[in-house]
């Protein structure tokens, strides 16, 4: 056999460290055997920061007043859920691509975001773009919050540098953003609180207490009265003895506590079969309790893709109970909060100053 001929044009993979390498050769990012800073939080998904460079250096002064109650809304909500693409941006502040397009290149470009452009392997199904609040942002936001940058920095760049979820929580994310859009147009019902998961987090540290740490936690009006809910968003790796831990500390926290019949937890699931799964734990868990707890419904991603959040698609834990949409579920009495003033209505951000996790 004829022998091939040696490739004389660059490879195509890093070389590693301590080869001898082709004159046109890459050098390698990092020592063999350790990782690199590459972000590659899914094996299937790589993110490559698709921010330019400023072309001319804006001052302090002169970004701050040109930024608009939107912008600034739009840098908060990234601070308080660490991930959000452009759809779901689009959805909750603007009325088309558009406008979203060029206002979310304008603050990439003046260094307040990070975009991250997604390639997925052929065959995939593409995403957009993903934005996440950078350091210059996190100091911005915090001059206008009259706050120190620390915790605003910090928490940019542990989004940044841990983005080994990020899947599962814009995901989780674009649960809350299709419950916004499907309510735009109702007059008297919209999602008033959207608390993501390290809000959760805070909220209990500020509290000096341990609870369950959701996916997100939600109150949506309704003139009879509000939910009150937590998101479990599952993506089918948890073991089982997991799920039934979850579902125990829930019902141990809210056991004997004030309104706790009337706070659900709601799981959404990928496939029946799984469903059956979480339903088969929970159980295990509700079943011979003695005392009142917290409500738990399932749901799985076809019936919300197909139905939407506002649909006919929550499943009690007791298989005598029928499907049930979001308005039928325990409620709350109704508090004082302004439907105008819920996610997603027209200028919302314009009577939220402190964004979705705010009063």
């Amino acid at each position: 056999m004829r022998a091939r001929r040696a490739s004389r044009t660059a490879s195509g993979t890093l070389s590693s460290k301590g080869t001898k390498p082709f004159l046109n050769s890459k050098p390698a990012l990092s020592p063999p055997g350790l990782l690199t800073q590459v972000h590659r939080p899914h094996r299937f998904l790589t993110f490559e920061d698709s921010q330019a460079p400023p072309q001319h250096e804006i001052a302090n002064e002169d970004l701050l007043a040109s930024l608009t109650a939107r912008d600034v809304a739009i840098l908060m909500a990234l601070d308080q859920y660490r991930y959000l693409d452009r759809q779901q941006l689009e959805e909750l502040f603007f009325q088309g691509p558009r406008s979203s397009q060029l206002r979310l290149r304008f603050l990439s470009q003046s260094g307040l975001l990070v975009s991250w452009r997604v390639r997925r392997q052929p065959g995939r199904i593409p995403r957009p773009s993903v934005f996440l609040l950078s350091s210059r942002g996190a100091r911005v936001l915090a001059q206008l919050s009259g706050a120190s940058p620390d915790p605003f920095v910090k928490r940019a760049e542990h989004a940044r540098n841990r983005a080994f979820h990020v899947l599962h929580d814009i995901e989780a994310n674009a649960f809350f953003v299709a419950l916004t859009a499907a309510s735009r147009s109702l007059r008297h019902q919209g999602l008033y609180h959207w608390v993501g998961e390290r809000g959760c987090w805070r909220a209990y540290a500020e509290a000096h207490e341990l609870g369950p740490i959701p996916d997100g936690w939600g109150r949506y009006l309704l003139p009879e009265g509000e939910v009150i809910f937590f998101l479990e968003w599952d993506r089918g790796t948890l073991k089982r003895a997991r799920l039934r831990s979850k579902a125990t500390y829930y019902r141990t926290y809210f056991r004997g506590r004030q309104r706790a019949t009337t706070t659900n937890v709601l799981f959404v699931v990928p496939s029946v079969s799984r469903e059956a799964q979480v339903r088969e734990e929970i159980a295990a868990v509700v079943s011979g309790a003695a005392s009142e707890s917290c409500r738990f419904w399932t749901t799985t991603t076809e019936r919300l893709q197909k139905e939407g959040p506002l649909g006919t698609i929550w499943r009690s834990t007791s298989s005598r109970v029928g499907l049930k949409c979001l308005a039928e579920l325990p409620k709350q009495p109704r508090s004082a909060y302004s439907v105008d003033a819920c996610i997603g209505k027209p200028a919302w951000w314009e009577r939220r100053p402190a964004g979705g996790q705010g009063a």
